[in-house]
């Protein structure tokens, strides 16, 4: 009788730890796929970095063009009413 019962308290030891294992191989494979997921978000994060990069080097040139524009219409304005004060 006490092996039996022996062995059934092995059997239910060895069954929890059946669990136990499968229970930590289904987080690895969570973890896994978890690694492979942030992986591929990084790698978009990174394509996404470098496109807003350019775009905004592109809008300080666009800004940095329209004030030099405006400067240079505002010196024009400027001569043209020194000029016309001047001929009067």
């Amino acid at each position: 009788m006490t092996n039996d019962q022996d062995f059934q308290r092995l059997e239910n030891k060895v069954d929890k730890l059946t669990d136990a294992v499968m229970r930590l191989v289904l987080i690895e494979e969570r973890q896994t796929t978890q690694g492979e997921r942030i992986g591929a978000c990084e790698a978009k994060i990174a394509v996404n970095e470098s496109a807003i990069a350019k775009t905004e080097k592109k809008v300080d040139q666009w800004v940095n063009r329209g004030i030099g524009v405006w400067l240079a219409a505002m010196l024009l304005f400027t001569l043209a009413q020194f000029g016309a004060k001047f001929i009067k």
